[in-house]
């Protein structure tokens, strides 16, 4: 396995990130929230952009990272690929696109629970190829806080 696609697959999280971070930021513009969804939101928002700073480290020090040799690598490679590319804010636009479609600060919970499963599910699969206490400790670690994201946002449904 390449540097390239060691971080090729960082770089996935990191984007992923990045576009949760976009959505929450988005949906906070909404006139239509109340306060309790106005503030689950911002927590959400904050915690995507920790997340994506935890993978920009992990990024700058790939090195550290071991994902599995693997005989199936491309298969691996594309099978994490197709899960970021049906995600529901696989990209910026898209997540804006989203908060503007969403009817009701319902629609917009049930869009970003979606956001959290398709994340949760990324993660979980990139799990599979991680080798390494320190990444599988992050990566379980970022796992849970999704889960808890769900549970918050189910609170508001």
């Amino acid at each position: 396995m390449s540097f390239y696609e060691k971080n090729d697959i960082v770089e996935m999280a990191v984007r992923m990130e990045q576009n949760g971070y976009v959505f929450y930021d988005k949906a906070l513009q909404r006139p239509d929230l109340d306060n309790e969804t106005r503030s689950i939101l911002t927590t959400l928002r904050d915690d995507e952009k920790e997340h994506e700073k935890i993978f920009q480290a992990l990024r700058d020090k790939i090195d550290q990272i071991d994902l599995e040799q693997n005989s199936n690598w491309e298969e691996a490679q594309f099978y994490m690929e197709s899960i970021v590319k049906t995600h529901v804010f696989h990209e910026p636009d898209k997540a804006i696109q989203m908060v503007q479609k969403a009817e009701n600060a319902i629609d917009l919970i049930r869009y970003a629970i979606q956001f959290e499963k398709d994340t949760i599910l990324f993660f979980f699969s990139l799990s599979k190829y991680v080798k390494g206490q320190k990444a599988e400790k992050i990566l379980d670690a970022i796992i849970n806080e999704e889960m808890k994201h769900i549970g918050k946002l189910q609170e508001l449904t």
